[in-house]
């Protein structure tokens, strides 16, 4: 076998290699981007159905079915930057109401909760209506942030000793997935800028 037919062969192994070698890269380039793409949505949903469930609830505040019974009592009772008490009367799983005014209790957990993640900030967001058990919102949430502010926009000092100055209420959320990938935490942000009730007490 001449030397120009080993040098063909050569070539030709070594051109093939190099193809081989991008097709692979490609191809693990566009498992990444699936990947991310996919892990990207699931925080979206996440994140999207924690909104529906807080904007429901602080949508309501101060409501009462029965004029009669709306008080000028605050309608914020607790007051801290990562958890919030809120009153209004909530209708029952048939959907009526009884003119009473229910609390419903957000507040998160502490990292250890969640220890068994890679993710050293997840956390837990808990949702508890009056004495029942508290009920798990997400299991993704890396930040969770509300900041009250007065009748003036002036921001108050959290915890608030007194919830009824609160006149509205800044909501800011970061999830995160609880396993990296490409040692990154992907993430999803939701904010509602301010919150306010015409049941809610003013003063």
């Amino acid at each position: 076998m001449g030397y120009t037919v080993l040098f063909d062969i050569l070539s030709a192994t070594i051109i093939g290699g190099i193809i081989l070698l991008n097709l692979l890269k490609l191809n693990e380039n566009v498992y990444q981007e699936e990947v991310t793409t996919m892990m990207d949505v699931n925080l979206q949903v996440e994140v999207i159905n924690v909104a529906e469930i807080m904007e429901s609830d602080f949508n309501k505040i101060g409501y009462n079915s029965v004029p009669e019974n709306i008080n000028d009592l605050p309608k914020v009772t607790l007051a801290d930057t990562s958890s919030i008490k809120i009153v209004y009367d909530m209708a029952d799983s048939t959907g009526a109401f009884d003119g009473v005014y229910d609390t419903v209790y957000y507040y998160v957990s502490d990292t250890s909760a969640l220890n068994g993640t890679p993710n050293p900030r997840d956390r837990i967001l808990y949702r508890k209506i009056n004495s029942d058990p508290p009920f798990m919102i997400s299991n993704c949430i890396a930040d969770l942030q509300f900041n009250y502010l007065d009748a003036m926009y002036d921001t108050l000092a959290c915890p608030l000793l007194s919830p009824g100055l609160a006149t509205y209420i800044k909501i800011s959320i970061r999830v995160e997935d609880p396993f990296a990938f490409d040692q990154k935490y992907n993430e999803a942000y939701w904010r509602r800028l301010t919150v306010t009730a015409k049941n809610l007490k003013r003063n």
